[in-house]
């Protein structure tokens, strides 16, 4: 199977991500009416936010789940509709992850890790610590190097990483891909080029987010659920990506 290009193969998402880091996308601030408990913020988005919606999502180990869009983070165990920074939420960041990151999950300790490019950063590290996502993950194929579009771990301590429509498992052999659409073959026919974010429940069920749309493996077959619908907690402006 042939891999994309490594440069040439960053996603938009990835693109748009860069470009708020250096500030080249405008902030976009939205009045949402909703009152912030200690420490978060109204829901408000940057361009990368607001022309991608969530980009990363994962698993606690409280099992309750955490969802990052632009450079905002919302966890289901707070109040209904409120965010944080991710640079406040999570001190230790570099500050080129601050506007956003490619993907994010949770290791079974409870450290978090975030890709952004080709860079890792985990929450256990000195802060503003990096490292190349493949020194990290060696068994990653060459086209995942420079970037990923998703990344979960399962709760046996496994690394999934999504970039296009290909996946890859830390378990199997090095550079080893499969197709989105054969590895999980609920997936809607839209999701199998490509998601937007992907975790793991505590009961093995897979969670993919594609624009504002969410499938999980434990709904049966192409079954799709508007964010709305499945996060009816995120903050509002979050749940109204097309």
């Amino acid at each position: 199977m042939k891999k994309p290009d490594d440069r040439s193969a960053l996603s938009r998402r990835q693109m748009l991500s860069r470009a708020a880091a250096v500030g080249g996308a405008a902030t976009i601030v939205l009045s949402t009416g909703v009152t912030s408990a200690p420490g978060a913020s109204a829901a408000t988005g940057n361009d990368v936010g607001e022309a991608l919606g969530i980009t990363a999502a994962y698993t606690l180990p409280s099992s309750e789940h955490g969802y990052i869009r632009g450079g905002e983070v919302h966890h289901t165990d707070w109040a209904a509709g409120t965010n944080r920074k991710i640079a406040v939420q999570f001190p230790t960041l570099p500050k080129g992850f601050a506007h956003g990151v490619d993907a994010a999950y949770v290791l079974p300790n409870g450290v978090h890790g975030f890709i952004k490019g080709g860079e890792v950063h985990h929450t256990d590290w000195a802060a503003g610590a990096i490292r190349k996502i493949a020194v990290q993950f060696p068994t990653l194929p060459k086209g995942f190097a420079h970037g990923v579009d998703a990344a979960y771990v399962l709760p046996n301590g496994v690394h999934g990483f999504i970039k296009g429509g290909e996946v890859h498992h830390t378990d199997w052999a090095a550079g080893t891909t499969r197709k989105l659409a054969d590895r999980f073959p609920t997936l809607p026919t839209h999701f199998a080029g490509g998601i937007s974010a992907a975790y793991v429940r505590p009961d093995w069920a897979y969670v993919f987010i594609k624009g504002g749309e969410v499938h999980r493996t434990d709904l049966g077959k192409k079954v799709i659920r508007k964010i709305a619908d499945e996060l009816p907690e995120l903050p509002e402006p979050w749940k109204s990506e097309g």
